[in-house]
């Protein structure tokens, strides 16, 4: 079965959370999933910041057109916050052909309707519940994963 490939864009303590389950509850993220999960490429703002997590080898990097180069890659996990440069970062993922998903409510609130009028002009997918529901489950008291 083909996985699904996904890049990181921020490894702040949510993004570091993310790829910790990618990496270290990988059977657990395909079965619900239903295919594999691939994390293919993590960036980062500065390289030399120590991190809580171990990476495998030449995925990490500081420059997004790594991902949004990356033909490869399906889908793009927008992590690092505010709004800019991140709206215009935003735009190349979807014009690169990528999914986004993000938990960015600064970004939603402020360019979200330019944002999902693009990604309808391209057919893309702009997945958000964190933004704007990410409580739900803690507090209907059932686990995500």
């Amino acid at each position: 079965m083909t996985p699904l490939r996904v890049a990181l864009l921020g490894l702040g303590n949510v993004g570091a959370g993310v790829a910790k389950i990618l990496l270290e509850h990988s059977e657990r993220v395909a079965r619900r999933a239903g295919r594999p999960i691939e994390l293919r490429r993590v960036i980062v703002r500065d390289l030399h910041k120590p991190r809580s997590i171990s990476l495998p080898p030449g995925i990490v990097s500081d420059d997004y057109r790594r991902v949004v180069d990356d033909r490869a890659i399906d889908v793009a996990v927008e992590l690092m916050g505010g709004v800019t440069p991140t709206f215009e970062v935003f735009q190349a993922l979807l014009a690169s052909g990528k999914d986004v998903v993000t938990a960015n409510k600064a970004l939603l609130c402020e360019r979200g309707d330019a944002l999902f009028a693009r990604a309808r002009e391209l057919g893309r997918t702009i997945a958000f519940e964190g933004a704007v529901a990410g409580g739900i489950p803690g507090v209907a008291g059932r686990p995500v994963l």
